[in-house]
């Protein structure tokens, strides 16, 4: 092979190998990543990449970051790989290791390139290299004042560092085309990793990694975890699941239950078929929230759409669509901020959707706070009545999201979203959504058209309404 043959050889491979960090480390590794491994290094593959995992115990986590500063390092110009963990004893004594273990088996042509040491991996001749920093609270400069072409962070056990870090090194970590990503057993119920997975989602690809899904780990450990202290249990949920701890007692709907309700087989139709269909419709109130439409037939439930930035007049043509399409017998919309508009345009259109003020009086005032309460707690014990829920990791955070107290007078109140955003978790959309299918009993015959103009009244509402 001539030497123009093998440079036009070389430059092919190292383009396959940047656009495509998984076959970087089937071919220069010659390792065989886990498919939740590959799963970390695909959504770690383009610029601007934000990625959190959560993980249980052993899943490989710290081999993956590994392999990802490797290839950053041989495929990118101009990179730099600011590496960080809460302790020193994770950079040095498991992270690191794992560097300088998978650099020695590194094709040569790569490996010969890189020079690790202590604390740096320099790529030789060129400004690259990946460099390690004890984030503590002594030293929040910890992911700051880096600058390159390429820009890749590596944020270990996230979830125990502290939040200053974050709050110095948040410049930095935006800046644009730069690539984050940090992982850490799920131990905290706040912070920055958790907020990542709660109020600021949409920023991230999230992932989570279960120790009983991994290859990685013995089917030993997961029974022992699960006989030594129970698989209802904080530890075995952080520890093997990569779950978050159980939310406090305040908490509405319990996790486990929308897990049990989402586990469960699609429901057959002739269980739910004599049920009218009823769609849920929660209008986004700021930018980044959710416009969502539901279904509901009983104990079936789905998600039939969702999307920003769409106006009153656009959503209102998506409703109209999915409530002929559905041959839905009733239609609910939340009427607070822009849902009004949403309701009166479909009005136009010659349909009769029933306009929900989520903060009216609720139709068991000693009860309920207010229809929210009375909608959302509806929809609980319609779970546990064996509804079931599509598998969709935004709907459950929705769903355990909001917390609740008893008022004096021994009604429930639910926590407003103005709370829950200063908590950081986002807006519940998805939830709101499915649980104003809620609002008022819908008793039609099956088989009937969807409702004209003028029949709004066969679901019944109050005349008078509360505005939150």
């Amino acid at each position: 092979m001539s030497p123009k043959e093998v440079r036009a050889r070389t430059i092919k491979v190292l383009r396959a190998h940047r656009a495509d960090p998984v076959l970087f480390v089937r071919e220069a590794l010659t390792a065989e990543p886990t498919e939740q491994q590959a799963a970390l290094l695909r959504a770690a593959s383009k610029p601007g990449a934000h990625v959190a995992v959560r993980s249980g115990h052993g899943t490989g986590k710290s081999t993956s970051m590994a392999w990802l500063l490797l290839w950053f390092l041989c495929t990118h110009p101009d990179a730099r790989v600011p590496a960080t963990a809460p302790t020193g004893h994770q950079l040095e004594d498991i992270l690191w290791p794992e560097v300088a273990k998978w650099h020695g088996k590194l094709h040569p042509y790569y490996r010969d390139a890189l020079e690790v040491n202590a604390d740096k991996v320099v790529l030789k001749g060129a400004p690259s290299f990946a460099v390690k920093r004890t984030a503590r609270k002594e030293n929040p400069e910890a992911l700051q004042g880096f600058h390159g072409r390429n820009l890749l962070f590596l944020i270990d056990e996230a979830s125990g560092i502290p939040e200053q870090i974050f709050e110095v090194a948040e410049g930095a970590l935006s800046t644009p085309g730069a690539r984050v990503v940090m992982a850490a057993n799920p131990t905290q119920t706040s912070g920055y990793f958790w907020r990542a997975f709660h109020g600021d989602r949409d920023r991230w690809t999230r992932l989570r990694f279960s120790s009983a899904d991994s290859p990685l780990v013995s089917k030993e450990y997961v029974e022992t975890m699960a006989k030594t202290y129970g698989e209802e249990s904080d530890i075995f949920r952080v520890r093997v699941l990569g779950e978050f701890p159980s939310a406090s007692v305040s908490q509405l709907i319990p996790a486990d239950l929308v897990d049990e309700a989402m586990a469960r087989e699609p429901i057959d139709d002739s269980v739910y078929r004599h049920a009218p269909v009823v769609l849920g419709v929660d209008v986004a109130r700021y930018g980044d929230d959710k416009s969502v439409i539901v279904r509901r037939q009983g104990l079936a439930s789905s998600i039939l759409w969702t999307g920003r930035g769409v106006d009153t007049m656009a959503l209102a043509d998506l409703v109209a669509h999915h409530w002929t399409e559905q041959k839905a017998q009733a239609c609910f919309i939340d009427e607070g901020a822009m849902g009004a508009g949403v309701v009166d345009r479909l009005r136009q259109l010659g349909l009769a959707p029933v306009a929900v003020n989520f903060g009216a009086a609720a139709a068991l005032p000693a009860k309920y706070r207010n229809k929210r309460a009375e909608m959302w707690c509806r929809m609980k014990d319609w779970i546990k009545s064996g509804g079931f829920l599509p598998r969709d990791n935004d709907l459950r955070d929705d769903l355990v999201g909001p917390e609740y107290q008893f008022l004096p007078s021994g009604a429930i109140q639910l926590e407003r979203k103005e709370d829950m955003r200063k908590r950081g978790v986002a807006s519940p959309d998805l939830a709101d959504a499915l649980a104003v299918t809620f609002a008022y009993p819908v008793t039609f015959a099956p088989g009937l058209a969807p409702l004209g103009r003028g029949e709004t009244q066969r679901a019944k509402m109050p005349k008078r309404t509360i505005r939150r």
